[in-house]
């Protein structure tokens, strides 16, 4: 914030928290009412009979389901089969053969090595005995472990193979050779079976037809062969790999042997995967696009009176997808800125232009509660007449909206602020329904007649039965407002209309049966003051002006007569008579706290302010304000009376000790002969602030008149009158009525009403026999009913005279 601006144009906290208010109160306000702007479309289930013509007003695409669906279908279809291909089943082979490999050449050097130390006879001769070899022979290869050889291998290895390996001294070429003939055949790949078990039924005929993956072990490299075909089953293999090796080998016996030990050795290496074949399936699927049907815009997508299909359905709800989430930013956007521009600047013409309507922060929040309870109620009353389509005939698209109590928000508008600020709700209020359901003028015009009527009917609201009173004319006139908007109809229908009306009748009733419910829930949650809370202050039970008829009597009668005379000039310049007369019969009950101070308290007794210095007198009159601001906020008279309260000296000044204290510090200048600091006159005036109302206005000037009549030595009909004018003319003058709405036309009308109720208050009276007149000592009057003075009374100064008759001139009261 710039510090170099004026305090009076920086933003106040009061103008902030307006701003939330109105930032927020559009931004919900939009919210509820933005979907009405959107492409709204009936809702049915199939067989439904539609209510009426739906066309595109865009071109829109609709999903076509069973093309799509016999498009994934073929997908599926189409995605190939997954097998896994082992790539290091060899390597276990090989360390099988090459296990059984190594231990017959290990035992055929140790039996070598045997024979050269003379040591195998006795090996050769246990083996006789065993029965294992025949005759002797010097023959190493015999005494072979043949189960030391077939244990690795895992199979049993015939004789007559056995003997041709071993005779061939299972040599290291025969290793690598077997190896890599096994290698060869296992890395293209062997299935158990050219048709595997594993696969599905429905999946086989991709076994011929289709391309397969093969992915391999452990790299997980894939690549696709066209059939499954290509790969041999294990017979096969070993078709295969017998004929490699008869091929590569030349000797027939040693081809046999290799064959018959090669051959147990080999394995599957290709096998089904399913999971990953139904995972290239599903990424299949989910790469098929939608077939979408172009629908072209103006098509005609349900007649009224068709019974629906579950297609028609489909393209109703394809319809309503439709509309983009941009178009409903742009409804949203464009809400939220019309609402922000007219309730600002609605409120700026009501505070600008429209004195008798003052708000708060508090008052605010209270109306634009109101405002959205009834357009979030209004939103779930659209819906649910939306939902229910054709399915009560004797209703319409608008019969719940028809049966809201709308014109309750008024009527609690008129009796807390008055018909002048329920007049701009009910305008606000018919907006913004209209546009909820979707810039509907009947229903604009139907809720702000509605609203205006209650509004009207409420004020002034002086009992509990007012609000239902005034709901069933708001019910009447909603009924009115009904049959006017079905005259506008060429085909109006009986029955609906008479549906329609019985519901606004009864929203009228209800209205008012919740205005009468929440006027107190809203005096005791939110401080609000009525007319029925005024009428129970104006009794004369209350506990406060009880205390102050025996703490203050002199007050207290004082008192009575400020509330007579503000009541009935209150009257003929429109002000709320009610609250004036209350706020007379209260404005002084801070002089309960220290009555004896007042002039009308002391009955001819000592008068305490003689021991007191002006200053301090002067504090002491100022104070009674401000307890009496308190003792309203101890006995919830509610925020009008305490500002009158507040309100009813203004910044006037207490003349009289004023001018006892500038005659107090000219003698004692006089007697010192020394220069005392000046006397400011600030500290003999009122706080304030000036009165704010008319009602504030008027209980000022009926206490200033009403205590210097008191003061008259002889209060004829003419000094009344005169005194009358003339103070009211010091009032206007010294600029204490700049701030209310009184006009010179309003103070002739109320120095009217003074006069006639102040010459009746003090009319002469008869001196019986038995009680000699007596002679009071005049009391002159002043400016302001708590000074005291002693000079002669002013009103018979010639020169006076002349100056109040040109005062009264200037104020045309002559």
């Amino acid at each position: 914030m710039d510090a170099s601006k004026p305090a009076s144009t920086r933003p106040t906290g009061l103008e902030h928290g307006k701003l939330i208010v109105l930032l927020t109160v559009s931004a919900l306000t939009a919210l509820l009412i933005t979907p009405s702007f959107l492409a709204r479309t009936p809702t049915y289930r199939p067989g439904d009979v539609a209510v009426r013509n739906v066309k595109a007003d865009r071109d829109f695409l609709l999903l076509d389901e069973e093309a799509t669906a016999r498009k994934k279908e073929a997908a599926r279809r189409e995605a190939p089969l997954v097998f896994d291909l082992h790539e290091r089943t060899h390597e276990t082979v090989a360390v099988r053969l090459s296990k059984a490999f190594a231990l017959m050449r290990r035992q055929i050097h140790n039996a070598q090595r045997a024979l050269t130390l003379g040591l195998f006879p006795d090996r050769w001769h246990e083996l006789m005995v065993q029965g294992r070899i025949g005759t002797p022979a010097p023959n190493p290869l015999a005494a072979l472990d043949r189960e030391s050889f077939e244990k690795p291998l895992g199979f049993t290895v015939p004789d007559q193979d056995f003997s041709v390996l071993a005779q061939h001294r299972f040599s290291r070429h025969m290793e690598v050779n077997l190896l890599r003939w096994i290698q060869e055949i296992q890395q293209q790949g062997i299935l158990a079976t050219q048709s595997p078990p594993e696969v599905e039924e429905e999946k086989r005929f991709k076994l011929t037809a289709g391309p397969i993956v093969v992915r391999r072990i452990p790299s997980l490299e894939e690549f696709r062969v066209p059939s499954i075909r290509r790969f041999p089953d294990l017979d096969e293999a070993r078709r295969r790999l017998s004929q490699r090796i008869r091929e590569e080998e030349p000797d027939p016996e040693l081809a046999r042997a290799m064959i018959s030990l090669a051959a147990p050795l080999l394995e599957p290496t290709l096998f089904y995967n399913p999971l990953e074949t139904a995972s290239l399936e599903n990424a299949a699927v989910q790469a098929v696009k939608p077939v979408y049907i172009q629908i072209k815009k103006n098509e005609m997508l349900i007649r009224e009176g068709q019974r629906l299909r579950p297609e028609d359905v489909r393209k109703l709800q394809a319809y309503a997808d439709s509309s983009s989430k941009q178009g409903g930013l742009l409804a949203f956007t464009g809400v939220f800125l019309f609402s922000c521009l007219f309730l600002g600047v609605l409120g700026h013409l009501v505070e600008a232009r429209v004195p008798s309507v003052r708000l708060e922060l508090k008052d605010y929040l209270f109306l634009a509660a109101i405002l959205l309870i009834i357009l979030a109620v209004g939103r779930c009353a659209d819906w649910i007449n939306s939902s229910l389509g054709s399915g009560l005939g004797y209703l319409d698209t608008r019969s719940f909206l028809y049966a809201l109590p709308m014109a309750a928000g008024a009527m609690l508008c008129s009796i807390f602020f008055g018909i002048t600020a329920a007049v701009f709700f009910s305008l606000t209020l018919a907006v913004f329904v209209g546009l909820l359901c979707g810039a509907d003028y009947h229903l604009f015009a139907y809720t702000l007649l509605g609203s205006l009527v209650g509004s009207y009917g409420v004020n002034p609201c002086r009992n509990r039965l007012v609000p239902i009173k005034a709901g069933l004319l708001t019910g009447l006139a909603n009924v009115t407002a009904l049959v006017l908007i079905a005259l506008f109809q060429e085909n109006p229908s009986t029955l609906t209309l008479c549906t329609n009306t019985l519901l606004a009748f009864l929203s009228g009733i209800i209205a008012g049966v919740l205005a009468t419910g929440f006027t107190p829930l809203a005096e005791l949650l939110c401080g609000y003051t009525t007319d029925i809370r005024l009428l129970e202050l104006a009794s004369m039970d209350q506990p406060l002006l009880q205390e102050l008829m025996i703490q203050a009597p002199g007050t207290y009668h004082h008192s009575l007569i400020v509330g007579n005379m503000v009541e009935a000039a209150a009257k003929s310049i429109g002000a709320n008579s009610l609250l004036a007369k209350v706020a007379g019969y209260y404005h002084d009950i801070g002089k309960i706290k220290k009555p004896l101070y007042f002039i009308e308290n002391q009955l001819d007794g000592e008068n305490r302010h003689e021991k007191l210095a002006p200053s301090m007198s002067s504090l002491i009159l100022i104070s009674h304000v401000k307890e009496g601001v308190e003792l309203a906020k101890k006995h919830r008279l509610g925020r009008p009376i305490m500002e009158i309260i507040s309100q009813h000296h203004g910044k006037s000044l207490i003349s009289y000790f004023y001018q006892k204290a500038m005659e107090t510090r000219e003698k004692a200048q006089n007697s010192k002969g020394a220069d005392l600091p000046p006397i400011d006159i600030e500290d003999y005036r009122y706080p304030g602030p000036k009165p704010q109302t008319k009602e504030a206005g008027l209980v000022m000037l009926a206490d200033v008149v009403e205590a210097a009549c008191r003061s008259l030595s002889e209060p004829t009909a003419a000094r009344i009158q005169g005194l009358v004018n003339r103070l009211i003319n010091n009032a206007f003058i010294d600029g204490q009525l700049d701030e209310c709405e009184l006009t010179l036309k309003d103070l002739h009308q109320i120095a009217k009403h003074f006069n006639q109720i102040l010459a009746t208050v003090h009319h002469k009276r008869i001196e019986y026999p038995a009680q000699p007149g007596q002679t009071t000592k005049g009391k002159a009057h002043g400016g302001d009913s708590n000074q005291r003075e002693s000079k002669q009374d002013k009103d018979r100064s010639a020169a006076n005279g002349t100056s109040g008759r040109a005062d009264l001139k200037r104020l045309g009261l002559q």
